[in-house]
């Protein structure tokens, strides 16, 4: 780690600006919790920068909501999360509120990425195994993002508390992304996943 990176300033420019079409393609699948987290979705993690801060911040909340500690548990969180899913024989219901646990998949293996668990390398091969999931079982941006907010909506509502004003909220915000003409729906959803 240089200089910059012990008192929290950028390692590297490019850290978590994707590089190509694949890398773009894994940013759009979380972009809801991007931007509902106040980041931004053309970025990995929703992060504009991977320091010593932003790592800190996402191991606290892998800690907190995810119980990831380390490389193994995020990785064993992503294996739960996608085991259903893999299977060509999915239940059409299951597939319904998919996306949820799918794109969630892809939001934590980056913020384990920016977290220090995983090298991004690791990230855009497990995420594009995830991505090529999400691509058998939903033809376009529009199912997927129907399907996320449809489980969003399950699993808030079985948390309480304002759940139909976090749902409205969610709601508008996939339909803001989805319109926006240079938002994450603009990424092609054939891109190949290698």
């Amino acid at each position: 780690m240089g200089l910059f990176g012990l008192f929290g300033k950028k390692e590297d420019e490019a850290a978590t600006i994707p590089a190509n079409d694949a890398e773009k393609w894994v940013t759009a699948t979380y972009a809801m919790w991007s931007e509902s987290a106040g980041g931004r979705w053309n970025f990995i993690a929703g992060s504009p920068e991977k320091n010593k801060s932003e790592s800190a911040s996402m191991r606290v909340m892998l800690r907190r909501d995810w119980e990831v500690n380390n490389k193994g548990s995020l990785l064993e969180q992503v294996s739960f999360l996608t085991s259903l899913y893999a299977e060509e024989d999915c239940e059409a219901e299951d597939i319904e509120m998919g996306a949820w646990d799918l794109c969630r998949a892809c939001q934590i293996l980056a913020m384990g990425y920016v977290g220090g668990y995983l090298e991004r390398a690791e990230m855009i091969s497990e995420s594009c195994r995830v991505g090529r999931i999400m691509q058998r079982h939903y033809h376009s941006w529009a199912e997927l993002y129907d399907s996320y907010v449809k489980g969003y909506a399950d699993w808030r509502i079985v948390q309480g508390g304002e759940a139909e004003k976090d749902i409205t909220e969610r709601k508008e915000l996939v339909k803001r992304l989805f319109n926006s003409p240079d938002g994450p729906c603009a990424v092609a959803w054939d891109t190949a996943l290698a």
